[in-house]
């Protein structure tokens, strides 16, 4: 499968299956973000110009942070459950919200420890890339760049090969480095479309933020208009890049290992022929 086909394959898979991803991702997001916008809103005392004046911006400042930290962390679990989701809808398997989460909430801590051995991973590059950065900063700057689009794209099939293969955090992180191994570019391509649209999204969103609030003085106003808008951006976010990650490591197992997905289709009880593949 080209670019092209994948980035079709994923966002019909999408499509067809909105419903179901955007109740994980109100499930998910609608209490961090709850929580976080309920605190802003109570700590803000007025807003000028676009900046936030607080009681006491030292303590505003690190519960805010904290609470960021907490909602990339259910942020990353959600995703995780929306990559089960596109692998199971994938082979024509039936879900629903609350199967779906049934389904992955016995791997929940394994997936997280798999996510930290990535993050310490990227953590212990960057630490080296800063000790080169000291004797030269351009140099560490592209070295940087490089290295971090290696690492993004030889490790993004380790999520759908932690829940289809149903394999431990070591493997599916060794699994990913092999199944990338020998069409890189096709990978990082089709990752990369994927980024550049959650990144126009993203630039969209922001612009329409800063419209929005612009003239904004009171918190509550201020927070829900802020809140609702990075919601939009969380599920486009979220919804867009899970089933393109899917795509691309079935079309691995098909192009690499052989896979023969209409025999591992789920068919009905009647036997009927399953539906088409998504490609």
């Amino acid at each position: 499968m080209g670019v092209g086909e994948i980035l079709d394959a994923a966002l019909r898979l999408a499509r067809q299956n909105l419903g179901t991803y955007f109740k994980l991702v109100v499930l998910f997001m609608a209490l961090p973000l709850g929580i976080t916008a309920i605190y802003a809103a109570s700590h803000i005392v007025f807003v000028a110009n676009g900046l936030l004046f607080v009681d006491d911006p030292d303590s505003y400042n690190v519960w805010i942070t904290v609470l960021m930290f907490a909602s990339l962390f259910v942020q990353l679990l959600c995703f995780g459950v929306l990559v089960h989701l596109s692998t199971r809808l994938y082979m024509n398997k039936n879900e629903t919200a609350g199967s779906i989460l049934r389904a992955s909430r016995g791997r929940f801590w394994s997936f997280v420890g798999m996510s930290v051995i990535l993050g310490l991973y990227a953590w212990g590059i960057s630490i080296v890339i800063a000790i080169v950065g000291q004797a030269a900063a351009l140099l560490a700057l592209l070295v940087a760049v490089v290295v971090f689009i290696w690492w993004g794209t030889t490790y993004s099939l380790t999520v759908p090969a932690f829940w289809h293969e149903e394999a431990r955090a070591m493997e599916s992180i060794w699994r990913s480095r092999a199944m990338v191994k020998g069409r890189f570019w096709q990978v990082f391509g089709s990752l990369f479309v994927g980024f550049i649209i959650v990144a126009v999204v993203q630039l969209g969103i922001g612009a329409i933020t800063g419209l929005f609030t612009a003239d904004i003085t009171t918190p509550v106003p201020y927070v829900i208009t802020d809140t609702a808008l990075d919601f939009i951006g969380t599920t486009v976010s979220l919804i867009a890049l899970a089933p393109i990650v899917t795509v691309v490591y079935f079309d691995g197992k098909v192009r690499i290992e052989g896979f023969d997905l209409t025999l591992k289709l789920d068919q009905a009880a009647d036997e009927e022929p399953p539906p088409p593949v998504p490609w």
